[in-house]
């Protein structure tokens, strides 16, 4: 499920070259449009798998433990990449380079589109203790629905509140605010806690997550290309009705292609655990080749851009992180090799 939702996000930032350069009249357009908005459920389906992760156990969090490992795993890559990304644009003229736009950038997650979900993902992170007392003790139901009514008010109607409030404060923090996501995070923490049933009472299901996915798939693309350039408060709810139902149907697929096998085959893990890393470098490819394109080969034709973006936005993060893992692995099975020569001459 993490690999798809990986390949897809892709896909998003391929066809956005594609879709924010053609009409909505032309075929292109209307082609790229249905799977573009279909693929938007990935950041959600992100955010549910990290809740399922965390939860997966009744085990004790050694916090210390875990606030290390998102920093080092998480916090310190991002920070690096927005670093990369920062030179490219200042090499490629689009802005001087500047300390407060770089604390900017790393703050609000803004330099890149992508690089929201980091700072959405962190601010979950950063609440754990929360969670895990909060979550464990209340009744799902009644969590998931909370969560639902604090999504829809505090999410995505916030800036609506703060304007009443405050009418001339400018709230720069609506898009990357962990409240639009929390009922995401909540379902996925419950799925998490009731695995092994949830699981079976999905597959139980298959018909029915089927045509409500179906269903909702196809409201939510048509209601999204009738009010695409326009203001439509109402499709955010349409939206999460969607993303629900992606998350779910996409779990069952999933785990149907699973089945019972307790481990995948190794690309499938090293492709996972690179996942991430082509997370966080997929943008780089497509925004130098668009230039390239453009500026050096002089394609105009935003179709052809769009094939040879999207070939090499696949092709060039999978491949390089596929390499870095497996010299990963090499220099772990070396140095315990030679660990072990040294206990055995000791």
């Amino acid at each position: 499920m993490n690999i798809i939702c990986a390949m897809l996000v892709i896909f998003i930032h391929c066809a956005s070259v594609l879709i924010s350069g053609t009409a909505q009249t032309d075929t292109a357009f209307n082609i790229v449009f249905v799977p573009w908005r279909f693929s938007t459920f990935v950041v959600p389906a992100f955010i549910f798998m990290s809740g399922v992760k965390f939860f997966l156990t009744d085990r004790r969090m050694d916090y210390r433990k875990f606030y290390r490992g998102r920093i080092t795993r998480v916090v310190i890559p991002y920070m690096l990449w927005v670093v990369v990304y920062m030179i490219f644009f200042v090499n490629h003229h689009y802005f001087e380079f500047s300390w407060q736009k770089l604390f900017d950038s790393w703050l609000h997650g803004d330099l890149v589109g992508h690089f929201y979900f980091v700072i959405i993902i962190v601010q979950f992170y950063a609440l754990m203790p929360l969670w895990m007392f909060a979550l464990r003790r209340v009744n799902a139901a009644l969590g998931i629905t909370f969560s639902i009514l604090v999504s829809v008010v505090f999410g995505y109607n916030l800036n609506n509140i703060i304007s009443l409030i405050a009418p001339d404060y400018v709230f720069r923090w609506n898009d990357v605010i962990f409240t639009k996501y929390l009922f995401y995070w909540v379902l996925g923490c419950y799925v998490g806690m009731n695995y092994s049933a949830l699981k079976k009472a999905v597959l139980d299901k298959k018909m029915l997550i089927t045509i409500v996915f179906v269903l909702s798939c196809a409201m939510d693309v048509f209601l999204a290309y009738k009010t695409y350039n326009m203001t439509a408060p109402w499709m955010e709810e349409v939206h999460i009705i969607y993303c629900a139902s992606a998350i779910i149907f996409i779990f069952m697929i999933t785990s149907l292609a699973a089945g019972d096998r307790k481990k995948t085959m190794w690309l499938t893990r090293a492709v996972d655990s690179e996942c991430y890393n082509i997370y966080l470098s997929h943008c780089l490819v497509i925004l130098w080749l668009n230039d390239y394109l453009i500026t050096e080969v002089g394609i105009e034709d935003v179709v052809r851009r769009f094939w040879y973006i999207t070939a090499a936005a696949y092709i060039l993060p999978l491949v390089f992180w596929l390499l870095w893992h497996m010299i990963k692995l090499s220099a772990s099975k070396l140095a315990g090799l030679l660990k072990n020569r040294k206990v055995m001459v000791q």
